[in-house]
């Protein structure tokens, strides 16, 4: 009998997954409806999802936050604002700390950039060897992907400011 209900909650819970799946495939949808009606988003949007690492929502969000790329000028003040770009922490002349990223950041768009750097990393033949040189060199794997958000942060607003998609290069 109990074998019975794991095999009935089992077949439930997948049932559940599919249907989530489907609504999230719905919503996505309808994202890219909204978008589309306006032709600079959506040439914007299709510049964003050219870059590896940046999907769907990553573009969407990335769209959001800058008010399409109208809201900041330059990629380094757009890195401030997440948190990706690090600061020296110095006190007066003489004591010096480690170099640390804004607490005061939109930690929610940090995400969004982390996963697109994981997923870009994976992906992206010149982010992939760029990872694994920087780890070869002693650095500290959360350094790295930070290094790598604001890479794709840069990328971002290189593709809006030429309008042309990104393109890899051989590594």
């Amino acid at each position: 009998a109990k074998l019975a209900d794991v095999t009935e909650s089992i077949s439930f819970l997948e049932e559940q997954l599919k249907s989530i799946k489907e609504k999230i495939l719905e919503v996505e949808e309808d994202m890219e409806q909204l978008i589309a009606a306006s032709t600079s988003l959506y040439t914007n949007y299709l510049l964003l999802r050219s870059i590896k690492g940046i999907g769907i929502i990553n573009a969407i969000v990335l769209l959001c936050v800058t008010d399409n790329f109208q809201r900041f000028d330059n990629p380094r003040k757009f890195a401030c604002y997440c948190g990706v770009a690090p600061f020296e922490h110095t006190s007066g002349i003489s004591i010096r700390g480690k170099t640390q990223t804004s607490s005061l950041a939109n930690k929610e768009v940090k995400v969004y950039l982390t996963r697109a750097a994981i997923t870009a990393i994976s992906w992206d033949p010149q982010m992939k060897a760029y990872y694994k040189r920087k780890i070869a060199e002693g650095k500290h794997k959360a350094s790295v992907i930070n290094a790598v958000r604001a890479k794709i942060i840069a990328r971002s607003f290189a593709v809006i400011r030429r309008q042309t998609p990104f393109v890899t290069l051989a590594v």
